[in-house]
This record gives structure tokens, sequence and C-alpha cells, in this order.
């Protein structure tokens, strides 16, 4: 049963800010999950040498992982919160995908720990085996077969195939509850169209790996505007409770053009016919030159 307009603004007057925060400390996390990456185990050239730095630095990955996985999985709760909130003032939701959007993040947030584990446990079996063979057998680390009997070994971890199938369940769920979460609330006039439009393209990509870190700026904005830190203030929605749609922009034009018509013009007076006189002017009279028509004398 779908909440009073009084019942649902409460209920986003009580959690917005605390959805918008969630956010924006989700996005810090993840950016912090890199850095701590970047910092102890470093870029690498291949992957015999990332193997080997993880080794080195165990916890740093560990660290990274963990902070990834809860970075990740807070951004249900804002994404959730625009769902809900384009749900109570749309009439062709489907509530049912709310399962999605939640789901989604917490499926990414599980990929993050398992891939974290499985490249720890590949760390170890490559540096224990693979490399003293390698070096016994005077191949060096950097060369291209080093670098292939690393990729196997990341491939052949016992977590592997349990971090792809959450890999690409969140990532679809992902893309899915982004696209339709922001072209709802664009609709309802919750989102602008640029940020609608805007939220539906990142979520297309981020089921691309090498792009999907472009739409966690999308989260940033999403955080400030539920947190009510953007500029201008929210749209007009978010008060009123309704659907207020954008109007589209050849609509705009229509309306102004609309405005701006007969301006400096004086409006045409159309004369009515004198009923009962003398007389009655030709529908040229009074133009200059019209001429009367004589009633006949009726007697």
């Amino acid at each position: 049963m779908r909440p009073s307009r009084t019942e649902q603004l409460a209920w986003e007057d009580r959690w917005s800010l605390r959805a918008g925060l969630t956010a924006l400390g989700g996005i810090a996390l993840i950016v912090a999950a890199i850095v701590v990456a970047t910092q102890t185990i470093g870029s690498s050239s291949g992957n015999s040498e990332m193997l080997r730095n993880v080794e080195a630095h165990r916890t740093g990955q560990l660290v990274a992982s963990i902070l990834q996985a809860i970075g990740v999985g807070l951004l249900a709760a804002p994404l959730y919160f625009l769902f809900k909130a384009a749900l109570a003032r749309s009439d062709t939701m489907r509530g049912q995908l709310v399962g999605v959007v939640v789901a989604a993040p917490l499926f990414l947030a599980v990929l993050a720990i398992l891939s974290g584990f499985s490249v720890l446990h590949a760390a170890s079996e490559f540096v224990a085996n693979e490399v003293p063979r390698l070096t016994a057998k005077g191949v060096a680390l950097g060369s291209d077969r080093a670098n292939e009997l690393a990729s196997d070994t990341i491939k052949e971890a016992p977590l592997r195939p349990l971090a792809a199938g959450f890999e690409l369940g969140g990532r679809l769920g992902f893309a899915v509850a982004m696209v339709y979460t922001a072209l709802h609330a664009m609709r309802t006039g919750l989102l602008t169209r640029f940020w609608g439009s805007l939220g539906m393209a990142l979520g297309v990509v981020s089921f691309i790996p090498a792009f999907s870190s472009f739409a966690l700026l999308w989260f940033v904005y999403l955080g400030l505007l539920l947190a009510g830190w953007v500029a201008g203030g929210r749209p007009p929605a978010w008060a009123s409770g309704e659907a207020m749609p954008w109007p589209a922009p050849g609509e705009s034009a229509a309306a102004a053009l609309g405005d701006g018509d007969g301006d400096g013009e004086e409006p045409v007076a159309h004369e009515e016919p004198v009923a009962g006189g003398e007389a009655d002017q030709l529908p040229g009279a009074g133009q200059g030159g019209g001429r009367r028509r004589k009633r006949k004398q009726r007697g």
C-alpha cells in the first residue's frame, strides 16, 4: 500500500540527510581503498609483479578490499532512497525492482571481499611455487612467461568462479538499478534532465569494469542532493510530494513564444451588425468608403 503524501514527506525528511551522508561516506571509503592499494601495493607492470607486491603487502590488500566492500555496499542506501521517493510519485514504476536496487550494490560488496581473498591466495601460490621454478630456470620474473603463469594462477584460485558469479550479477543489477531509478527520478521531477540523463548513461557504462568508476561520481551529486547541499536547492518535486515532470524542450520554447504572441499589437475588434437600426453595415463597412444598404419601408 502506497503511503500518503504526508507520510512520504515525513519519511523523506527523516532519512534524506542520512541517505546523503551515507552516499558521500561510501564514496570516501572507495577512494580510501584506492589510496591504500596504491600506496601499499603500488602500480604493477604485469600480473607477476602484482602478485609479488600483494604477497609483500598482504595487510594492505586486505584493508583495501574491506574498505571497498563497505563503501560499495553503502551505496545501496541512497539508491534505495531515490527509488522509494520516485515510486511514491509515479504510477508506472514497478516496486518489485527494489530488490535489484538493494541487492546489486551488496553483490558488488561481496565481490570486493571475494576478489581480495582470491588475489591473496593466488599471490601466496605464485610466490611459493612458481617464482622458485622460474628463478631456477633463469626466467625473468617480469617476462611474458612469468606473467602468463601469474594470470593462470589468478584464474585457478578457488574463490575465482564464485567471485565471477557475483561480479556478473552485481554489475548487471547495478546498471539496471541506476538506469531505472534515474529515469523515473527524472520523469517525476526529482532529478533534473541533465543529472537524470547522466545517471542513465553512467549506469549503462558501469557494466564495463573500465568505466565503472565514472558512475561513482554521480553518487557524489546524489549525496549532496539528498543532504540538501546543492546550489539552488532541490527540485520542487521534493517539497510537493507529487510528480512534477520537466517540460520537454519543445514545450518550453512553445510556451515562451506563446507568452510573447501579440506583443505590441492592439487586439482586433469585430463589429457586430446593428440590430433594429435603420441600416446594417456590410462586411466592408467602417474600413473607409463602406456602403450602407437601405431597408425597404413597409406599410
